[in-house]
């Protein structure tokens, strides 16, 4: 079958690609030499410039495996000497094992987006260090200092020849010998240097031959009288690591690199098939899981890109750290990607709405995209309350880019369908009308995705906004913290500040109210600046960076989050109208029908009383003396839930 074919020739587009770049931007201590009947056989040469085998050359095979990229290359010591992880030519190394994605915390294992001279590098370290991790977290220590271990060393790696490649044949056009002098090592270390050399060394001689007037050249022109366009097109041979180095030594240089995301284009590429945006249609993978349209759950576990053609042809259904994924949705990257990729996109949207077949209709766009965007926020916030600070780091990272290339597809549909726009603005005038109707959840099921219509509806100000959707977010978040902590439920005289009202409802609404500060945040920085964002691919700005983050969740008090939305609360008497907000926001929910209430008003002080000893006592439970005392006895029945089923 056509398919099985593909699947069997898929690593021979993406191995052809690599192949190139290991020529173009040689490795020190690595080289590799293909077969030349087959090149996914090869001979990797591992040169050790540190560590316990120190001056030797290690040979190994690489089989890269017709399952290639899905599945990790095949490769085996020929040369095995003495190390905890080898055992016969078996190497036992965590990237050369397939991945495993139970653990959110663990990223080890091979996964596609690993390319071969990662693996190579990686292989090359394994044998550099002296103590070697295990999988348990014991460190294995190699007694390198022992003369037996060098003696059988050597043997091993003297022992071994290679005709296809030269190691330890003498007699080869290019001999590999397996041990270096300390000359030769030195040699080794700056083969980067001397190939630079070599090069403009074969142009001087070249020009020496060929009888010029010299002094007709001479000019007093510098590089500084280059303009950016011929900058630009230098930069375009340059491999990426000689660029970050004349970017450190020229500051025109790193303006103009920053200015023109130069590297961040050439990330943009499928990590399946190496394949550039030029070259094909690059989106993200979107899971579908649950029932009917409007109850199964849309997301998106990673946003590293893949092809179109992986997806379709390959049948890629897992991302760079193993997550699945059920459809495919691409990106727009810049004006000529997104054309190219419309009919896709178009597709696409109106399958996960689950319109598959019919004809496009634009409002999917509203149906589809917000919701995507917020369930990132969504997650990356859940990430950051159970994750520790390193991987709270790399979950922000993922979001704000996800955000950023999903919004970046809204804007640019918007454009295309301005009638989206339209709808968007009339959803939050009518939001923003007298009347608690306007609001309710009947009509905005989730404020998280409708809050990304600010993003569309240019006549709405932010100011103009603010006042009602706290009060419906506040609103809302009442059922689902008086379960837990059903005391709050109990109203307090409007002349009483209760520390422990305020502090208790920060906490229960920690994560929706980050979601917002996330929101507004990126609000402020985007609104307006849809060109820089063009400029940028869709990704983040150096703005836009997770310091931001580290600023929502230094939020602990209202006062703080007030600021970080843009609506300052007074300086004085601060306290006393956020009591009143927060007591009001229990009223609406109950009158609204968000929650309701299992509990008498003598229960509800009984159980606040237990946390807030000072509260004021009401006139209900001074005039009902034979209920408080069955009360006081008895206590109250525990885990009555507010919610309404």
């Amino acid at each position: 079958m056509p398919q099985n074919k593909k699947d069997n020739t898929a690593c021979l587009p993406r191995l052809k690609r690599e192949i190139v770049e290991l020529y173009n931007e040689p490795l020190k201590g690595i080289k590799v030499k293909f077969h030349d009947d087959d090149i996914t056989l090869m001979c990797l040469i591992l040169t050790l410039h540190q560590g316990p085998y120190k001056n030797l050359r290690l040979h190994c095979n690489v089989k890269i495996p017709p399952g290639y990229p899905q599945i990790a290359p095949i490769i085996t010591i020929l040369t095995p000497v003495k190390h905890p992880n080898v055992f016969g030519t078996f190497i036992c190394a965590d990237i050369l094992q397939a991945h495993n994605n139970h653990s959110s915390e663990y990223n080890g294992g091979y996964t596609p987006g690993y390319l071969l001279k990662y693996i190579f590098l990686q292989i090359l370290s394994f044998f550099s260090e002296n103590n070697v991790e295990q999988e348990d977290g014991y460190i294995s220590q190699i007694s390198s200092k022992h003369e037996s271990f060098r003696e059988y060393s050597d043997a091993i790696v003297k022992g071994y020849e290679c005709k296809l490649c030269g190691f330890n044949d003498s007699k080869a056009s290019k001999p590999l010998m397996s041990f270096l002098t300390d000359d030769e090592l030195q040699i080794e270390m700056n083969d980067m240097d001397s190939d630079c050399s070599s090069v403009l060394s074969s142009v001087r001689i070249k020009s020496k031959n060929i009888p010029v007037n010299v002094s007709s050249y001479i000019s007093t022109a510098t590089v500084n009288d280059l303009g950016d366009d011929a900058w630009l097109h230098i930069l375009e041979f340059l491999p990426d690591r000689d660029i970050v180095v004349f970017s450190n030594v020229y500051a025109r240089i790193r303006a103009l690199v920053q200015f023109s995301n130069i590297l961040t284009r050439r990330q943009l590429v499928c990590f399946f098939l190496r394949k550039t945006f030029d070259e094909c249609v690059l989106g993200v993978g979107v899971n579908v899981t649950g029932g009917t349209t409007n109850k199964r759950k849309i997301t998106i576990n990673d946003f590293d890109l893949f092809s179109y053609e992986a997806f379709k042809d390959y049948g890629l259904r897992k991302g760079v750290w193993g997550n699945t994924f059920t459809n495919f949705l691409p990106v727009v990257l810049n004006i000529t990607h997104f054309d190219r990729a419309l009919p896709i996109i178009k597709s696409s949207l109106m399958e996960l709405c689950g319109e598959i077949g019919k004809p496009w209709d634009s409002s999917v766009i509203l149906k589809i995209i917000p919701r995507l965007m917020n369930t990132t926020v969504v997650t990356l916030m859940k990430a950051c309350d159970e994750s520790r600070q390193f991987s709270r780091s790399k979950a922000s990272e993922k979001a704000l880019k996800g955000y950023c290339l999903l919004l970046h597809l809204l804007l640019m549909l918007s454009k295309k369908f301005p009638e989206i726009i339209t709808e968007a603005e009339s959803k939050v005038n009518t939001f923003i009308q007298p009347g608690r109707n306007n609001r309710h959840k009947s009509l905005i099921p989730d404020l998280g995705e409708f809050m990304t219509y600010l993003f569309l509806a240019k006549n709405v100000s932010w100011s103009g906004f603010v006042s009602y959707f706290l009060k419906e977010l506040l609103s809302r978040n009442v059922a689902w913290y008086l379960d837990k902590v059903p005391g709050l439920a109990f109203l307090e005289q409007n002349d009483y500040i209760s520390q422990y009202r305020m502090k208790e409802t920060f906490t229960q609404s920690g994560t929706s109210l980050r979601l917002v500060m996330f929101q507004v945040a990126f609000l402020k920085m985007v609104k307006g600046k849809e060109d820089d964002m063009d400029r940028r691919y869709g990704y983040p700005s150096n703005e836009m960076n997770i310091s931001f983050i580290k600023k929502i969740y230094a939020a602990k008090t209202w006062n703080v989050f007030f600021d970080m939305i843009d609506s300052p609360l007074p300086e004085k008497n601060w306290k006393s109208e956020v009591c009143d907000m927060l007591i009001n926001a229990v009223k609406d929910s109950e009158i609204s029908g968000y929650h309701q209430n299992p509990y008498t008003n003598n229960e509800l002080f009984y159980l606040r009383r237990k946390h807030e000893e000072k509260i004021p006592t009401p006139s209900s439970w001074l005039n009902n003396e034979n209920e408080t005392a069955k009360i006081d006895k008895y206590g109250v029945m525990q885990f009555l839930t507010f919610r309404r089923r």
